[in-house]
Parts: C-alpha cells; sequence; structure tokens
C-alpha cells in the first residue's frame, strides 16, 4: 500500500476549512471517561519503569516510557473513534533520527503524531506540563525536554541539556514550534527556540503537517463541542539537513520550515491529498501491540506517493 491507516468508527472526512460535520454527545462522554481513567493506570505503569533502571539502564527505561505512553495515546484515539492516514513515510529512514516539526491546532495532535510516527519519540515541552500528577510524571521520566520561556537564562540551559541527552542516547524528537495551538487552523510563525536544539544536535528537520485534528472537537480549540470520529491525515515532508547550519541560520530554517507545512496543509484543504483511505478498524488489542509497527515496514516507498502529489 502507499500509505498508512488506523482507526474505526463511523468516519467523517471533515476535508477542508468549511466542512460540515455533526458530533457525538455520547461519543464525547465515552472519550473523556478513557481520557482521564486511563492516566493513573497507564501513569503507573510508565512510573514503574523507574525501579529498572538500575537493572536495565535509563536509555531502556525512557524507551520503554515511549512505548506505554503510545498505548495511552492510541487508547484515546481508539475512544475518539478516528482514523489516520500517514503520507510521506517514505521521505524517511527508518535508520535515523529526526526532528520532527509539526503545526499544532488541536489537542489532538500529540497523539496522531506519536502513534503515526514510527520512531523512538521524546517531546520538547512547557516545563508545567512535569507537574501534572502521573501523566507529567511519566512524560518527565520518558525524557521530555522542558523548557521555561518565562527564563531565558533557564531556557538556554534546558536546551543544553537537552543536546547532551540527545548526543549520549540518540532519538528523535517532536516540536510544536508555534508554541501554542491556533484557534482558527492557521499555521502560526514558528518560534526559533526549539529549533536551536536541532541545530545544536545536527538533527535534520522534517515538517509534518497535522490535518484535521482541530475538526475532532469543533472550530474552537477552547470552546467545548461534541467530538467527531473523522478522518485525519499526517503529511511527512523531506528532511531538511542542519549540520552544515549554525545558530545564524535559525531564522532561515524556521522560515523554510513554515513555509512546508503551509505548502502541505494547504494542499490538503484544497483536497489535492484526498485519497481514499486506508484505515483499519482500530480495536482495543491494538492499542496495546507493539507499536508504532517495525521500523522496517514502511508504506509508500515503491510507489512515490509523496513525490506524485508535492514533489
Amino acid at each position: 500500500g502507499n500509505t498508512k491507516g488506523r482507526g474505526g468508527g463511523d468516519h467523517t472526512e471533515c476535508q477542508g476549512v468549511d466542512a460540515d460535520y455533526k458530533g457525538s454527545a455520547v461519543r464525547s462522554v465515552w472519550t473523556l471517561l478513557n481520557a482521564v481513567g486511563w492516566v493513573p493506570i497507564i501513569g503507573s505503569v510508565a512510573l514503574s519503569c523507574a525501579l529498572l533502571i538500575p537493572f536495565i539502564g535509563l536509555a531502556r527505561a525512557q524507551r520503554m516510557v515511549w512505548r506505554i505512553a503510545t498505548v495511552y495515546f492510541r487508547l484515546v484515539l481508539w475512544a475518539t473513534g478516528i482514523s489516520y492516514t500517514v503520507i510521506g513515510l517514505e521521505n524517511l529512514d527508518p535508520d535515523r533520527n529526526y526532528f520532527f516539526v509539526c503545526n499544532h491546532e488541536s489537542i489532538y495532535d500529540i497523539p496522531i503524531a506519536f502513534a503515526a510516527l514510527p520512531f523512538w519519540l521524546i517531546a520538547v515541552a512547557k516545563t508545567v506540563i512535569a507537574y501534572f500528577p502521573f501523566f507529567g510524571w511519566a512524560v518527565a521520566l520518558g525524557g521530555t525536554i522542558f523548557i521555561t520561556r518565562s527564563n531565558h537564562k533557564r531556557a538556554v540551559q534546558s536546551l543544553d541539556a537537552g543536546r547532551r541527552s540527545l548526543q549520549e542516547k540518540p532519538r528523535s524528537v517532536l516540536l510544536f514550534p508555534e508554541g501554542t495551538r491556533s484557534d482558527d487552523g492557521v499555521v502560526r510563525p514558528f518560534k526559533k527556540g526549539g529549533l536551536v536544539l536541532a541545530l545544536q544536535a545536527g538533527m535534520d528537520c522534517v515538517p509534518v503537517a497535522v490535518c484535521g485534528t482541530r475538526r475532532i472537537i469543533g472550530r474552537e480549540v477552547d470552546k467545548f463541542e461534541p467530538i467527531v470520529a473523522c478522518r485525519v491525515k499526517v503529511i511527512i515532508g523531506k528532511p531538511i539537513p542542519t549540520k552544515s547550519m549554525s545558530f545564524e541560520d535559525r531564522d532561515s530554517l524556521a522560515e523554510k520550515l513554515h513555509t512546508d507545512v503551509v505548502r502541505m496543509k494547504t494542499m490538503w484543504e484544497d483536497g489535492v491529498c484526498n485519497l481514499r483511505d486506508v484505515s483499519e478498524p482500530e480495536t482495543f488489542a491494538n492499542c496495546f501491540r507493539a507499536m508504532p509497527p517495525s521500523d522496517k515496514k514502511w508504506y509508500g516507498r515503491k510507489f512515490g506517493l509523496f513525490e506524485k502529489m508535492f514533489g
């Protein structure tokens, strides 16, 4: 096949900015019960990995936390009933690590990213998240890089610590450089703080357009509306090498990534990638499988689907 899909339930395409859709109050309650109810359970299992550090080492323990976090995120997607299709995996080398740079328009962007990207992921996040019981503690244990934006000195120290961590334990990083969720779906200018870490670590940056997640819970992020079991697309662009770049290139890097994300998202809105989704029915049992799937199993490399649509 040329795309990767997951999900289940009754779906609405949610294609384009003005798509009509109807939500379900029952599904909303079901999703809330699962999203909240699984936090202490999954969080406790993740935190128990700390007890294994003396025996298996910090890196393996953090990788286990990532796997456990992916289980939680997939449980949320299962409860919501959405499906997702991934385009552009053929642009990536499964044996490398990347800095995935995504747009941010919904609280569902993070679960979708962890479920769709078959890489060991850590995130760059606000420090306040670490203080949430269970969830925040597990996120911290998993190796998340926390940045205190209000304190420049601490932010620089956090970035330096993140660089050392990535050099000691190479893995991929998830970044939402807009700094906050877009309230209207328009991709805001990218902040450069997190991208400096990519430059310091010499990691390739990959633009990622997450399309359709804002439709899951309504047009306004801060206004609750019944959840919609719709289809989401994750479009992965071509990696941008940074090894030859310096700190002075941070502005041009941010602009290039922003341009690529906007271009891919705009083409989705225009229906360019309105493909027939190949989503598989998401079952409860599938949430506990070793996901993301094997790094050696790619979708679309043979067909060059990304080149046909976005090349």
